[in-house]
């Protein structure tokens, strides 16, 4: 009976090492579409694991997030995010307030700061999943920073959505899900953020011709 859960151990964590390598991406790249495909890509895999944890625990709610996870964050939200950036026409590379090999230097001392931050919790770790919570906190930690770091107020919300899977991740990796009540709920508050972000990406480009939060923090003063 232990080896399938070993085995299973490995497949989690195996799709938990490509989700933060797909976030990396996020504060790696200058390319604005190839952070959102990389969004979608995390999305994917946190919908396979997601799927996986709950054949594994047997706990049939999660098939529910799951389905929810797999048409909210791997097909509406990207499809949103890309309608977004053909209808306001943004043709810039991402732009960032520090340099991208700084910014990647950056992320892996993040991932450190993670590790050793959840170091005395995943050492009495007993389940099948040991390295999920660091690397979940280290997602959340990484979309952080690339709000922060970031002048596109578009990489900002994929920067919002991805410290919102990490959050998810989490919870579906060291408890195998919250409550479902919770779980739509937060599904339902992502949503709604992103909606009125892009509204408001949408209106910005409109009224200023430009998407650049940090030449509107300079126009407001």
């Amino acid at each position: 009976m232990e080896q399938p859960i070993i085995v299973n151990s490995r497949v989690i964590d195996i799709l938990a090492v490509l989700m933060l390598m797909s976030t990396i991406i996020l504060v790696g790249t200058s390319r604005l579409k190839t952070c959102i495909w990389a969004y979608a890509f995390r999305s994917f895999l946190l919908t396979v694991a997601s799927g996986l944890i709950a054949y594994f625990s047997g706990l049939h709610h999660i098939y529910i997030t799951t389905g929810i996870s797999l048409l909210l964050k791997v097909i509406f939200l990207p499809g949103l995010l890309f309608y977004i950036v053909n209808k306001t026409n943004i043709k810039k590379e991402i732009e960032s307030f520090i340099s991208y090999t700084l910014s990647l230097l950056l992320s892996c001392g993040i991932i450190l700061i993670a590790y050793y931050a959840t170091l005395s919790i995943i050492q009495f770790e007993n389940t099948f999943m040991r390295h999920c919570l660091p690397v979940s906190f280290a997602i959340t930690l990484i979309g952080f920073f690339a709000m922060i770091t970031r002048k596109k107020a578009i990489t900002q919300v994929l920067g919002l959505v991805a410290m919102e899977d990490g959050l998810f991740f989490a919870a579906l990796s060291t408890s195998y899900g919250m409550p479902l009540i919770v779980e739509l709920g937060l599904f339902f508050d992502v949503l709604v953020s992103v909606i009125i972000m892009g509204i408001y990406v949408y209106r910005i480009k409109e009224s200023f011709d430009t998407i650049d939060t940090a030449f509107l923090s300079e126009l407001r003063e």
